[in-house]
């Protein structure tokens, strides 16, 4: 299960940078944002984490970069959600 698991969300995370390179390449469109965004979210919410798990041993050096490689868009949002937060919180 845990292979599937990896695999479906290699696959949409490789989906939601093609919604990115239609994004640039075919103009804006929102549903290309929608694609991108959701296959960004369903890659990182699918993908076995070792920092919750703690199963996975140090061994498998590749799925720890690719475990990064997947959870960085997602850090990328939050930082820009939270810097638009706390712009919000100084005109208060």
């Amino acid at each position: 299960m845990t292979v599937f698991r990896i695999l479906l969300s290699i696959a949409l995370f490789i989906a939601a940078i093609l919604a990115l390179v239609g994004l640039f390449l075919n103009g804006f469109s929102w549903l290309y944002v929608a694609v991108a965004v959701i296959g960004f979210l369903l890659a990182a919410w699918i993908w076995p984490s070792r920092r919750q798990s703690g199963r996975r041993a140090s061994d498998y050096s590749f799925l720890d970069w690719l475990e990064w490689l997947i959870e960085c868009p997602i850090a990328l949002i939050v930082m820009i959600f939270r810097f638009v937060r706390s712009i919000g919180r100084l005109f208060d």
